[in-house]
This record gives structure tokens, sequence and C-alpha cells, in this order.
């Protein structure tokens, strides 16, 4: 008897398990007892044979919506707590807004686990398996860095192994777990062998070697968000990478590009400019990362914010492009005097880059990797080349990837900010900073490097909300958990201290953060 997929079923979100049960439950009673003809005669077009399944387009699926649907966000919920962006409204230090996260991963992580099962095994499916483990670690990344403890390894089991109230995993093990399937994933790899993705790989069109070199680099940043609660863990991680193939250059950036061919497959802030009368509403620059570029005359700036529409019009009035102004919003501000410190016509929103209907969403970029073996270097002192080295080569990196000239860059790599210097803590904001810069628009991952070190410093005002006036360490579970898995809700949440948004996730474990911000909000 041939086995079928429902292909329908298989992306039925993550809390509608008991559903899938049901339908599958009934085919295979069915095809249990059929006759020979009955197969051919009674087949359901809805049902899939497990050989008619294209892999190719699971994955293009999975990278289209995890990337472009649900990826970098520089004016969303957590580009404010990265120091993107700030909101008029009261949304930085507001719960229960993060409902459809999990929806959103599992429902993937079902098709990615699709793939894997599918192509377990098969001596010429070696680079799809390896590259669907890849996947999946990318997103279930995302999912326990949003929320810690999340259901992983009882979590989008095969239908005949389903469990339909999944444990939630510690976070410890399933980064553990994480960083034995990157490595184990990076091995499959296998430029001798056929059954490559090619164009359905939104990523690297299947290009083995810009995998493997993705999975060291993924597997090296999460060695470094475990070095203030495991330093062993993460020092032994990081050994067994020298001499590892990482991206080594911003043709290895990892990134999927949007089109025109369908509005859902546009930039998402596009279709939210065109939806909303060429206005973004609620969200500006936040202070911190235009602080940053302003107080280096950084060349980015302008590439990232628009300037403020006041100063648009006196530079225009006046025929001096040396009078537009670049001014960021600080996070949580309350009261009428702080707000009215920061009028929307002094504020500076996102810069035209992003405003455009073909752009690329990046998951990882050389940049990144360069400022990670900075940090190697300079807090383990790992590596041959010294932290100053690899820190000045993360800022070119990025600044050549927003299309610098090459003489801006230069000039800029000739100021004080482009070369490490002070103690070691100072060293390490220098290099964070100038990351938070190069992760743009990579909200969740700045985010995460914010908990994870304190830098850079945001600018708070005096709301308090619902976390004390704190930017939140985690986000809380969906409503649905507690109804539907509730026992393992429960005692995730109380192991690891309460589902609220200032409990830490297990790696945020820098006893020294957060670091208080200098300035003042009417500055």
């Amino acid at each position: 008897m041939m086995k079928y997929i429902n292909f329908k079923k298989v992306n039925m979100q993550y809390h509608q398990l008991f559903k899938n049960i049901s339908v599958f439950t009934i085919a295979v009673l069915i095809s249990a007892a059929c006759t020979n003809d009955f197969e051919e005669l009674n087949t359901d077009p809805s049902l899939l044979l497990e050989d008619q399944l294209d892999v190719g387009l699971l994955l293009t699926k999975v990278q289209k919506k995890m990337i472009i649907d649900n990826g970098a966000d520089p004016i969303g919920k957590y580009s404010v707590y990265a120091g993107y962006s700030a909101t008029t409204g009261g949304l930085p230090f507001t719960a229960g807004l993060f409902a459809n996260e999990f929806e959103i991963s599992y429902k993937n992580l079902l098709n990615v686990a699709e793939i894997i099962r599918i192509t377990k095994d098969d001596p010429e499916l070696v680079n799809k398996h390896a590259i669907a483990r890849i996947m999946r670690v990318y997103i279930f990344q995302r999912l326990t860095d949003l929320y810690g403890d999340v259901p992983y390894s009882e979590a989008v089991q095969s239908i005949d192994a389903i469990i339909t109230q999944p444990k939630y995993d510690t976070q410890e093990s399933i980064y553990i777990d994480m960083l034995n399937e990157l490595k184990a994933a990076a091995a499959e790899l296998n430029e001798e062998r056929g059954g490559n993705y090619g164009g359905a790989d939104l990523i690297y069109d299947g290009d083995i070697d810009k995998w493997r070199r993705f999975a060291n680099s993924l597997r090296l940043r999460l060695a470094l968000r475990v070095r203030y609660i495991d330093q062993s863990l993460a020092i032994n991680q990081i050994n067994e990478l020298n001499g590892a193939d990482l991206i080594n250059g911003n043709s290895g950036n990892a990134f999927v590009t949007t089109s025109t061919d369908f509005e859902s497959n546009q930039n998402p802030i596009y279709n939210r400019l065109i939806g909303n009368g060429g206005v973004l509403n609620e969200f500006y620059m936040g202070k911190t990362i235009i602080d940053i570029l302003n107080d280096s005359n950084d060349p980015r700036l302008p590439v990232i914010a628009l300037p403020t529409p006041n100063s648009v019009i006196e530079a225009e009035t006046n025929g001096n492009p040396d009078l537009l102004v670049y001014r960021g919003r600080p996070v949580g501000l309350d009261g009428s005097a702080e707000r009215e410190h920061y009028q929307i016509e002094d504020l500076s929103q996102i810069g035209s880059l992003y405003r455009q209907p073909v752009l690329n969403m990046p998951l990882m970029h050389y940049s990144e990797v360069c400022f990670a073996l900075a940090e190697v270097k300079l807090v383990f002192d790992l590596g041959d080349d010294d932290a100053d080295t690899w820190y000045k080569r993360g800022i070119r990196a990025n600044m050549e990837n927003y299309g610098i000239g090459a003489s801006d860059i230069d000039d800029f790599m000739n100021t004080p900010i482009a070369t490490l210097s002070g103690s070691e803590e100072e060293q390490l904001e220098q290099i964070i900073s100038q990351k938070n810069v190069a992760l743009f628009p990579s909200s969740i991952e700045a985010w995460s490097e914010w908990r994870r070190t304190g830098y850079p410093r945001i600018l708070i005002g005096s709301m308090i909300g619902e976390t004390n006036g704190e930017i939140p360490r985690r986000i809380n579970y969906q409503d649905d958990e507690i109804f539907l898995n509730s026992a393992n809700y429960q005692s995730a949440s109380d192991r690891i201290g309460g589902d609220n948004l200032t409990t830490k996730v297990w790696w945020d474990a820098n006893p020294n953060v957060p670091y208080e911000h200098s300035g003042n909000i009417f500055d």
C-alpha cells in the first residue's frame, strides 16, 4: 500500500494537532481496508503520494514564510527592543502581543520535518537532508531565543509518532542539540552527491559550499550566545570551528530577495506603506542606532534613515543639504513633556532603501561573522588575527554591502571609532555597537545581542507599563498553550521563573546588564 501525505494537514498550526490525528487516522484506516482497485478509484485529491511530493517546493515555502513574511523587521515589535525604532504607543512594555510566533514557527517546522523524514537515509538526497536540518536549527534558534524553553524533542514528529501535548525542553538542552545538529549537517553536505535543490533554494540556489559556511557561521553565533552561562561550552564549540569554513565575504551572505511577481512576495515594509497611503504611522527610527551613526558621521546614516521632515524643508528652502538632520526617538516616552520633546516632524523614519518592493532580507551577513570573531579574539584570545582586524573587516564589509563608496569607507576607517581602544569591556561595547548597526534590519538578533551583552546602551523614558520600565527579556507564550498544553506550559513557566516579559532566558546570564544610558531624554 502506498503511503500518503496529507499536504494540507501537514501545514496545520501546532495547536491544531488534535485534528491532524483524526484525519490521518481515518486515512490510514481507509487505506488498510482497501482493495487493489480501491486506491485508484477513491484517492482523495488532497492526499499526495510521498513520491509525488516535491520537497523543493516545501523548502521554498518555508524560506519565504520565515524570511520574507516573518523575517528581519526594522520597524516592528522587536526592533524597539533592539534600539532600531521607537513607537508612539505603549508597545515597548506591553505583554500579550506575540500570539502568532508559535503558530508561524511550528507550522514551518512541520514542513521542514517532513523534508527531513522523506530525505533521510537516501544517499542521493544527503544535501537536501542536510540543508533541511540547518533550516530546522535556524527556525528553532529564533523560537527559543524569543521564548526560552519550548517544545523541541517531542515536537513536529511524524504522523505515526505524533505527540499532541509535547513537553517543553530546557533552552540549555535545545542549544546543545542545535550545536550538534549544525556540526552533523555541515559534515553531511557533499558536493559530489546529487539531490540539489537548485532554484527552489531561495537563499543559496543550492550552493553546497555556501550552505556549509552558513551552518558553521550559525554555529559560531550560537556558541557566542552561551558564553556568559556556559563558557566551556562556548570555547569548545569555537575551538572545533577553528579552521572550519565560515562565511568569508559578502558573496556568502545569506538572504532571500523579495520580488514583484506577487504582492505577497514584495518587501513587507513596502506593502505596509502602500496600504497606509505612503506613511508609517507609529514607528520612527530609534535614538540608539541614530546616535551611533550620527556621532561618527557614518556614511550609512542616509541609507538607513531619512532626514527629519522639518530639516528637509529647511534644507530645501536654503538650498543647503548640510542642514539635513537625523534624529531618533528614545524608547518608552511617557507624559506630555517627554512626548512633546520628540515631535514627529523632528524624527527620522526608515530610509528609502527599505521602502522599495525588492529588498534582500537577511539571515546572516559576513559582517556578523567578523564581529563574532573580533569578540572571540578579544575575550578568549582564540584565532590568528587580532580583534581590531576583525572589527575593521566587519565595518568595511557592512558598508560595502550597502554600496558605500570606497573613498567614504576609507575616510570612516581613519576615524577613532574604527579602531578598538580602551579596556576589554570598552572594546566589547565598540564591537557590539557596530554589530548592532551591521545586523540592521535583523531586529531579533540585535535584541538578543543586547540581552546578552547589554550593548548598545538604550535610553528609556519614564514609561512603566507591565515591565516596570524595563526592556523585555523574552516574550509570552501564546494563550492557546495555556489551554491545549496546560500541564507542560505550567511546568515550563514554573521552571523559567514565570511566563513574564522580564524573565530571562537561559543564556541571558550576564550579571552586569542592562547598563544605564548616560544620556538625558531632554538632550
